[in-house]
């Protein structure tokens, strides 16, 4: 095993149960997370995992899921999934990590903000007015929803559509507009 910590000195008086040393095992390192009950029949052994880590922002670290716990806690209604990265990663026990599970993967995907999607439709805008426009999504991201059909990825839409909009109003795009995104 590893010293991970070391509470006491040569000669010092320690009290009876206290540790005085942290060990690790040496064996390859694993991130536990937890994945919503919602999401679970979506998560399979094996699935290819992407891992960032605040300590590293530059980095991104490439992993596969490891393990999915049988039994759901009732509690947070999330399974537990243990993950283990495919290459030597600068990462150390305690470290905190954000893991993405991929579970579908699409070339030429168009995406959309998910703050920009709303009840099965987006606003856009088109020739100076405001359109109420249905769309089919697909798979929802955090930050994205893949869009299958009714926008293209020339449509100008409203990334955080306010209350009270109503369809046929006039509207001005604003220098950062977006516009629904194409996957690469």
């Amino acid at each position: 095993g590893q010293i991970l910590r070391r509470d006491g000195e040569v000669g010092q008086l320690i009290p009876a149960n206290q540790p005085i040393f942290y060990f690790a095992r040496r064996q390859a390192l694993r991130i536990e997370a937890e994945v919503d009950e919602e999401d679970i029949t979506l998560v399979q052994l094996g699935q290819r995992v992407l891992i960032r880590a605040p300590a590293l922002p530059d980095r991104v670290i490439d992993g596969r899921l490891a393990s999915i716990t049988p039994k759901g806690d009732p509690v947070s209604r999330s399974f537990r999934v243990r993950i283990e990265p495919v290459t030597e990663a600068p990462l150390r026990i305690g470290m905190t990590a954000e893991v993405n599970i991929i579970v579908a993967e699409r070339s030429d995907a168009l995406l959309a903000p998910a703050s920009a999607v709303a009840d099965g439709h987006v606003w856009i805008v088109r020739d100076g007015q405001l359109h109420r426009q249905p769309v089919q999504t697909g798979v929802n991201g955090e930050n994205r929803i893949e869009i299958l059909s009714g926008l293209t990825d020339a449509d100008r839409i409203v990334i955080r559509p306010p209350a009270g909009l109503r369809e046929g109003r006039r509207a001005r795009e604003a220098a950062t507009a977006g516009a629904a995104a194409k996957a690469g």
